[in-house]
């Protein structure tokens, strides 16, 4: 049981901070806090990543996505 949780925690850990390298974030704290929380992070994580994309964008702007 504690093996499979480490792993788990383990796993969210990678997978959260290569989605916060691609994404353009601070990699060792969201693999940090995959390691924490676990999987619970990843709302907070989009939720971060859209937000940096707001700011970065500026008052009024739109995306164009392909």
């Amino acid at each position: 049981m504690i093996v499979l949780v480490g792993s788990i925690l383990t796993f969210s850990s990678v997978v959260m901070g290569n989605m916060a390298f691609r994404a353009g974030l601070g990699v060792k704290r969201w693999a940090l806090l995959g390691l924490l929380i676990g999987p619970a992070g990843y709302p907070l994580l989009a939720t971060h990543k859209r937000l940096a994309i707001k700011r970065a964008q500026g008052k009024g702007a739109a995306i164009i996505r392909l």
